[in-house]
């Protein structure tokens, strides 16, 4: 199985994952990185961080490659209070 790499991006800082995860494929990797994104904008929430910053993991290969960016960040709760509820976006 291939070793990826997930590194995590703030405006400031890179963290290189030194590790790796060994996953069937980039799309199980793209899964693996969104995983990670929500337990990052969930801690944030829950320590009194900005959730609506941009973050990203940068998935690359054993070899340094970058295959993917994964980009995230908190949004209004769909449906949520405080004004108009914002509609989930649509792919055509």
């Amino acid at each position: 199985m291939p070793k990826f790499y997930f590194h995590y991006r703030t405006d400031d800082e890179l963290i290189r994952d030194t590790d790796g995860v060994e996953l069937q494929d980039l799309d199980a990797a793209e899964h693996n990185a969104a995983e990670l994104g929500r337990a990052i904008v969930d801690r944030a929430a829950s320590t009194g961080g900005d959730t609506g910053l941009p973050r990203s993991i940068e998935i690359t290969d054993a070899a340094g490659r970058e295959l993917l960016y994964v980009v995230f960040w908190a949004g209004p709760k769909i449906g949520g209070m405080g004004g108009p509820p914002v509609s989930p976006a649509t792919v055509h």
